[in-house]
């Protein structure tokens, strides 16, 4: 039994180094729900896949199909994002995200923000929520 969980032990050991390292969103610019997706009352969800360079810079980033003016905000979001490596290193890394666009049910008003956001970052898929109020059409 002895010898049995020395090889075990080797083996964990070589795959949690292989693993290397793994980045963490360093800035992002704050994400914001498009005026005419408001004034449409358009909300929905979209699921972004991206890759991380040794730099810390987005690319490759595509979207779920959904509608094409929060996939096109979302996509523009993450492009913009900028990532660290806990030490320095010419690595790689899939990224993930999701949007989340909905809509508050409450009228723009000039009494508060008009637009709340609410980041889930601490696991390896960043979830971001962006709550909208309507926006009335004015005719």
């Amino acid at each position: 039994m002895r010898w049995i969980s020395i090889p075990f032990l080797l083996l964990l050991s070589v795959s949690l180094f292989a693993a290397g390292p793994e980045p963490y969103l360093k800035s992002a610019q704050m994400p914001f729900y498009p005026r005419l997706a408001r004034l449409a009352r358009i909300s929905g969800t979209i699921h972004l896949d991206f890759t991380v360079d040794g730099q810390g810079n987005t690319s490759g980033v595509e979207a779920s199909a959904a509608n094409e003016v929060l996939r096109r905000s979302a996509i523009e979001n993450v492009q913009n994002w900028k990532f660290a490596w806990s030490q320095p290193c010419d690595c790689r890394s899939q990224g993930e995200a999701i949007f989340v666009y909905k809509l508050s049910g409450k009228g723009e008003s000039p009494e508060r923000p008009n637009v709340t956001v609410r980041w889930f970052g601490k696991t390896k898929v960043i979830h971001v929520e962006i709550e909208g109020d309507v926006i009335e059409h004015s005719d």
